[in-house]
């Protein structure tokens, strides 16, 4: 008789906290009893084993919900209610599992600019999701350029050794499958020694700012070869190598 007993009350209890349901937008259903429901969260008790539980679920997760008026509802969820079938549909766009992998990228780069020509070699590494546009890599290079002598023999100089390091973000926008956009900008700081034309040496801190556009082409295979075309433009506080402008032609592979 004892038995029969819980029996019935484990059953009553599994009635009294399922009759309403949650479908979340992965279509995963909930069978729970509906408590509240405010602007952002959606409440609810369930029954498991023989233990009354409680919890929430945000609404962004949410697809619809559905509450049932066979039993005692709450005063604020009466308003509710008056939908047809009781059904509250919350979100109909497709639900995309958001999923990532990392990509490395290996290039090297040619630059011609206006009053300087160069080389850079850089490493990309980033995770891609499915569900963004926008890329922000972990990116690190080395770079070397040349100064034009029409250019640095202006500045009544004779010779010019800089070294400097640049600090910023390039990030990738994604404009098809394959094609992306980069937009980047960068802080320079570094020093340059200098010998003037009567051979007198002196050394120099100078500052600046470079920034770059440019289009790439990154194939959707693991392992492949990727392109790039870039305009960079550089402002400097340095004696002998100003600004510039040029073009940048990047090759290298995705693995």
């Amino acid at each position: 008789m004892r038995f029969l007993i819980l029996a019935f009350l484990s059953l009553f209890a599994l009635a009294s906290f399922s009759q309403d349901l949650i479908i979340l937008r992965n279509g995963e259903q909930i069978d729970c009893k509906i408590t509240r429901v405010d602007s952002a969260i959606i409440h609810y008790d369930f029954v498991k084993g023989e233990r009354k539980l409680s919890s929430y679920v945000a609404k962004n997760d949410v697809r619809s919900y559905k509450i049932n008026p066979a039993v005692d509802v709450p005063e604020d969820l009466i308003e509710v209610l008056r939908v047809s079938d009781n059904a509250v549909i919350i979100d109909t766009t497709e639900y995309v599992k958001e999923t990532g992998k990392w990509i490395n990228l290996l290039t090297y780069s040619r630059k011609f600019g206006l009053n300087a020509d160069g080389w850079s070699l850089q490493y990309y590494g980033y995770n891609l999701k499915n569900t963004s546009k926008w890329i922000i890599p972990v990116y690190y290079g080395i770079q070397g350029f040349s100064i034009h002598t029409d250019y640095f023999s202006q500045f009544n100089y004779q010779s010019a050794i800089m070294n400097y390091y640049l600090i910023g973000v390039s990030p990738f926008y994604k404009l098809r499958d394959t094609f992306f956009l980069k937009i980047g900008g960068n802080l320079i700081f570094g020093g340059e020694k200098l010998t003037n034309l009567y051979g007198a040496k002196s050394s120099n801190t100078f500052f600046g700012f470079s920034p770059s556009q440019g289009i790439y082409f990154i194939p959707k295979s693991k392992v492949g070869i990727i392109v790039g075309l870039s305009v960079s433009e550089k402002l400097l506080s340095s004696k002998v190598y100003k600004n510039d402008i040029g073009i940048s032609l990047e090759a290298g592979i995705k693995f």
